[in-house]
């Protein structure tokens, strides 16, 4: 190699992105061992795949809420093959869907069409296009180099998808607030007229002592319509946003403090470390959500309480940031920071999902 070969130079700045263990086993294994093309083709199926993962697993949440879990017990036996191997856990060990490999994925699609409808292709597109991604797949899978139209193939379908995706998480953060004098169930009277004894207690004490304001409300999946009672209503996530002010969220040590009521909690969604959102699926007991909305109400000023004035987003570089970001993403798949879940909504227009050249303009109904 010359001296001036890009590939032998130690980079000035790394992209706040990749840190230095990841850059230097790229550099040594492409092109020299792995084609560019293989990586690009490789990053682009994870996104499309990952993106999938996350819509089965809100759609499926918002059908079922707890008792999703029935519904794959397919990927128990891997699942509990992995959990033997507890030094090597991820983000992802307690999520079923990590272990349902893709032709699974699109069964549980094809069984749920209706909840997925929105979001995909028309029907005989979406199934025809699927033997031409699974040889994608495949090749990736098994080493072996792509097809020259291959990472083609896929950008196209995300381009496809990008209405699709940015109507199931525009939904998401629409969020509306139930009247009490229309809706009578247990989260509505405890959180929004603030009957619960927990929200007694705790709403004006955070703001005066802590710093932390929180705005409850309701969302609707776009393959449901508005119930006339919220108590078991299919199709419907409540939201608990919660800001604090001083303090910074840390992550880890709130979501340790929740572990006995996890299985109810949809999302932990961190966009900032002065801010966190709780999802609730409505299919789930009324009463018993009120009661676990005020557990993580508690958790939360705990975790303050025995925190430090934390580095709030303002004062953190991009490579600051970029390292909060990794460490939230890294504790658990329900926990997201930057996500489209917690970013995208009616108003950012125009935006592109997936950065494979298309682009959502004008606002799409549903």
């Amino acid at each position: 190699m010359t001296g001036g070969d890009p590939i032998e130079e130690q980079p000035r700045q790394l992209e706040s992105w990749l840190d230095l263990e990841s850059y230097e086993a790229l550099r040594a294994v492409v092109p020299s061992v792995m084609p560019a093309k293989s990586l690009a083709l490789y990053a682009r199926w994870w996104q499309l795949e990952a993106w999938l993962r996350e819509l089965i697993y809100v759609e499926l949440r918002a059908l079922y809420g707890a008792n999703w879990l029935d519904k794959l017990r397919v990927a128990s036996g891997r699942q509990m093959q992995d959990a033997a191997y507890k030094h090597m856990a991820t983000a992802d060990s307690e999520n079923p869907l990590a272990y349902l490999d893709y032709s699974q994925l699109l069964q549980v699609i094809e069984s749920h069409w209706g909840q997925f409808e929105y979001a995909l292709l028309e029907s005989r597109s979406w199934n025809g296009r699927q033997e031409e991604l699974k040889r994608v797949r495949h090749r990736l899978g098994h080493i072996r180099k792509p097809h020259r139209d291959d990472l083609a193939r896929i950008e196209q379908t995300l381009r496809d998808l990008e209405r699709g995706a940015f109507i199931a998480c525009a939904a998401y953060n629409k969020r509306t607030r139930p009247s009490p004098k229309k809706f009578k169930d247990a989260l509505t009277a405890g959180w929004i007229s603030g009957e619960h004894p927990t929200a007694q207690r705790l709403i004006r004490h955070a703001d005066t002592q802590y710093g932390v304001g929180l705005e409850v409300g309701v969302s609707r999946r776009p393959w449901a319509s508005w119930p006339d009672d919220l108590e078991n209503a299919e199709g419907l996530f409540w939201h608990a946003d919660f800001y604090s002010r001083d303090r910074a969220v840390d992550v880890r040590h709130l979501w340790n403090e929740i572990r006995g009521i996890r299985p109810l909690v949809v999302h932990m969604l961190v966009s900032h470390p002065h801010h966190v959102e709780f999802t609730f699926s409505s299919v789930d007991d009324s009463a018993g959500t009120a009661d676990v909305l005020g557990a993580c109400f508690d958790a939360l000023l705990y975790s303050l309480r025995h925190g430090s004035r934390a580095q709030g987003t303002a004062d953190l570089d991009d490579q600051g940031f970029a390292e909060w970001k990794i460490r939230t993403d890294s504790i658990d798949y329900r926990i997201m920071s930057s996500s489209g879940w917690s970013i995208v909504s009616e108003d950012t227009i125009p935006i592109s999902m997936f950065g494979a050249g298309g682009q959502v303009e004008i606002h799409p109904d549903w």
